[in-house]
C-alpha cells in the first residue's frame, strides 16, 4: 500500500528519484518495480500504476463501449500519455518534458501515496492540493 508525502528534486535532465519506500511495495507487493507513469485528468499531477493495477485500469477501459465519450477522452488524456519505467540504479525515472509540462513540475516534486497508485505533483500545486483537501475534509463528518 502506497501511504506517505515524499520530495525529491528532479535534475536538469528531468530525472527523479522514486522514494525508496514506494520502491520497496513494487518490489514487495508487486514483485516488479516497473511503473507506468500518465496524466491524472482530473487534477494537475501524474500518476503512477504499479503494472498491475495499469492492467486492471485498461480492462475496465476496454469493457466499456469503445464508443462511449468519456472512454474516447480517457484514452487521448491518459492512456496516450502513459509511458512505462523501470528504475535505474540510483531508483530515478526519467520523466519526458510532456509530462513535467502537464504536471509543472520543474524542480521539486512530492510524491503521494494514494494506496494503490501514488502521485507525482509538483511541490507548489501539491502545497494548494492539500490546503483545499484539508479545507473541504475540515467541514465533512469522516466515518470511515
Amino acid at each position: 500500500m502506497f501511504t506517505g508525502e515524499y520530495t525529491n528534486n528532479m535534475d536538469e535532465k528531468g530525472r527523479i528519484n522514486i522514494p525508496a519506500p514506494f520502491r520497496d511495495i513494487l518490489q514487495k507487493s508487486y514483485s516488479e518495480p516497473t511503473i507506468v507513469i500518465a496524466r491524472d485528468p482530473q487534477t494537475t499531477c501524474l500518476r503512477a500504476y504499479p503494472q498491475r493495477e495499469w492492467q486492471r485500469l485498461l480492462a475496465k477501459i476496454g469493457a466499456r463501449p469503445s464508443n462511449d465519450r468519456v472512454v474516447q477522452a480517457f484514452k487521448r488524456a491518459v492512456i496516450s500519455s502513459a509511458q512505462e519505467y523501470a528504475p535505474d540504479k540510483q531508483g530515478r525515472v526519467l520523466i519526458p518534458q510532456n509530462l513535467r509540462s502537464y504536471a509543472g513540475i520543474s524542480k521539486a516534486a512530492v510524491f503521494a501515496g494514494t494506496v494503490d497508485t501514488f502521485e507525482i505533483w509538483d511541490a507548489v500545486a501539491w502545497d494548494q492540493q492539500l490546503a483545499s483537501a484539508l479545507s473541504l475534509l475540515q467541514n465533512q463528518d469522516l466515518d470511515f
